[in-house]
């Protein structure tokens, strides 16, 4: 008698209703998810705009950056502080980092104006929560990065599911008066917090996700759950699908949620723009032998062809960048 065995548990990712197309424009907002995600689409020339403040981990951070990119609060001298000739916002990833105030405050608020637009504008805003831990400032706000400061600056608590829907119902409830289209989707980062142990991490995922499911129950026509976290978990259940630090994943890793994420959300038609698209990305990567012959002048001609085709079909794709490095070559 043959038996049909199965050897792992595959999480299958509900579909989304609302396809997404090269039309459409996306915000990106979290932890490393959405970096590997949002970098992904970026090269493919989707319209996405992914963490202007920088890699964000716990949801009141996401959420405070959101509603003041919402209000279009500018970054002022008083929420700055200097240290060792370097300037920095508690507020902000470790990537502003300047060397005077002046300039810092130029790329905040730049960033700022650029991140208010996008999430007005955008089409669906994907959120991934890393953990439910913060850090509260004496000052009694909470910080999306402390910068290394002493630790007695600083409170950490752990956020419950109540304060996290209650003040994400308010936020989004605000958003959509201003953006009545956005749809939202939720997604709890696979990457494991070890600072509290297996037992501290598990409590951290599952206030999150409790939070997750009860926004998506208050919300079913609006909020939507990408299964990220139980992908990693249940379904690459091996560390051989692990970095080095047995904690985050791998690219292999990396690359099944990629292509569990394009099952879930992508139209037909987007992938098969998204696959045209890699090929002339591709293409255009290949450093010429010589650039001067004959047969390359032609794949020039053919590339160049194929890329007004694309951005004929589809205006929202910006092949400008491989289109420039194809006529430098050929000049």
């Amino acid at each position: 008698m043959l038996v049909n065995m199965q050897f792992r548990t595959e999480v299958v990712a509900p579909q989304y209703d609302r396809k997404i197309t090269y039309g459409d424009s996306l915000f990106f907002m979290g932890s490393c998810f959405v970096e590997n995600i949002g970098r992904k689409l970026n090269a493919l020339k989707f319209n996405i705009q992914t963490n202007p403040f920088g890699v964000m981990f716990n949801p009141e951070s996401i959420r405070l950056s959101l509603a003041r990119m919402l209000d279009g609060d500018d970054f002022t001298e008083r929420e700055i502080f200097e240290q060792d000739g370097v300037w920095n916002s508690f507020s902000l990833h470790s990537e502003f980092a300047s060397l005077s105030s002046e300039d810092y405050l130029r790329y905040a608020n730049d960033a700022l104006q650029r991140g208010r637009a996008s999430l007005l504008q955008s089409d669906v805003l994907f959120l991934t929560w890393g953990t439910a831990w913060i850090y509260r400032h004496e000052n009694g706000t909470v910080v999306a990065n402390c910068h290394k400061q002493p630790a007695s600056l600083f409170v950490r608590e752990r956020l419950s599911v109540e304060s996290i829907v209650d003040s994400y119902v308010e936020f989004l409830s605000r958003l959509w008066t201003k953006n009545e289209k956005q749809k939202v989707v939720l997604t709890v980062s696979p990457i494991r917090h070890w600072k509290d142990g297996a037992h501290g991490n598990q409590i951290s995922k599952s206030v999150l996700l409790l939070a997750a499911d009860e926004l998506v129950n208050r919300f079913p026509d609006k909020v939507f759950y990408f299964p990220s976290y139980e992908i990693m978990m249940d379904d690459l259940r091996d560390y051989r699908f692990y970095a080095s630090d047995m904690l985050h994943p791998n690219d292999q890793a990396v690359q099944y949620l990629w292509e569990k994420f394009v099952v879930c959300f992508l139209s037909d038609e987007a992938k098969q723009t998204m696959m045209e698209v890699e090929r002339v990305v591709l293409a255009v990567s290949h450093r010429a032998f010589n650039p001067n012959s004959i047969p390359h002048q032609r794949f020039v001609a053919n590339t160049l062809e194929q890329i007004a085709l694309l951005e004929k079909r589809c205006p929202s794709i910006d092949l400008s960048g491989e289109r420039l490095m194809l006529t430098g070559i050929q000049l």
